[in-house]
């Protein structure tokens, strides 16, 4: 069974007014059970409003959306529980920090699911750890962290929910090589443990091709591309009429088959084309 379903969903902003946009048109798309799904767009493509339907932060116009095989608004007065089931950090969550201390922000989310004492404090120190925060920071004012430590304590708090998905908008956007691998890698060892089925929304197509299962592409409210890394990233030109592009590794790789080198066309990380044009210097050394 898929972790969320969105069937015939569509939504506009500013309906029946000069500015009126249509965000999302006739989507329909599904996201797998212990899986790491990315979803790429240019800007306005509706990415963001897409994902803030499966927790029901926005209500589809028509269409529905389904967690656990249920219709999400079947029940509106509950859609807050839908929140405890499928997590969702924002783009620069470290805004979304409020708390006096780093432990009382993580705990907010366990302390109202009406969890007792015990298990909100196995809750908060087990997913801080997997953050990388110690004791020392848990501690401390979130606002008194680097950016990159405020990150991880916007992930945490939503670890500690247990969500059975977890959804990120942009969740590296603006850190440095090293804090994008630190977020990033994290996330995927965190849903390689867990099981939790994991949404990353990015522009990055390098960082989409090394750590994304499968990918869906939005281009003005409409699904333009589905399927995994390898089907997607072949479609080079189609990418780029949507304003979008390929890793830059997948272009070295054509180059190099243009000089009539035996090796796949479907490499698109940096790793991948290690791996390729070592066993092909191999094979030439034979």
């Amino acid at each position: 069974m898929s972790a969320i379903e969105v069937k015939n969903v569509n939504f506009v902003y500013g309906k029946k007014t000069p500015y009126e946009v249509h965000a999302l048109e006739d989507i329909n798309l599904s996201i797998k059970e212990n899986c790491v799904t990315g979803i790429i767009g240019h800007t306005g493509s509706g990415k963001s409003t897409l994902i803030q339907m499966f927790n029901g932060l926005v209500k589809p116009d028509s269409g529905k959306v389904f967690v656990d095989g249920k219709d999400i608004w079947e029940k509106p007065k509950e859609i807050s529980k839908i929140r405890y089931k499928v997590g969702m950090v924002m783009q620069y969550p470290e805004y979304q920090l409020f708390a006096d201390t780093v432990w009382e922000d993580i705990a907010y989310g366990p302390k109202n699911m009406g969890l007792s004492e015990d298990e909100v404090k196995e809750r908060v120190t087990t997913s801080a750890a997997f953050c990388g925060l110690d004791g020392e920071a848990l501690a401390k004012s979130p606002f008194d962290l680097s950016g990159g430590q405020k990150r991880r304590v916007a992930l945490a708090g939503i670890m500690a929910m247990k969500p059975a998905v977890l959804v990120l908008d942009e969740p590296a956007a603006g850190l440095d090589p090293r804090g994008r691998r630190e977020i990033l890698g994290g996330i995927c060892k965190y849903q390689k443990e867990s099981g939790t089925a994991v949404v990353i929304v990015s522009h990055s197509m390098e960082d989409m091709a090394k750590y994304c299962d499968e990918l869906f592409v939005l281009s003005h409210g409409k699904l333009l591309l589905h399927g995994d890394c390898k089907e997607v990233f072949s479609e080079g030109e189609l990418l780029r009429s949507a304003g979008l592009d390929v890793p830059e590794i997948y272009g070295v790789v054509k180059a190099i088959r243009k000089q009539g080198a035996d090796i796949s066309k479907y490499i698109y990380t940096v790793n991948g084309a290690v791996d390729a044009i070592s066993r092909l210097l191999e094979g030439r050394d034979e």
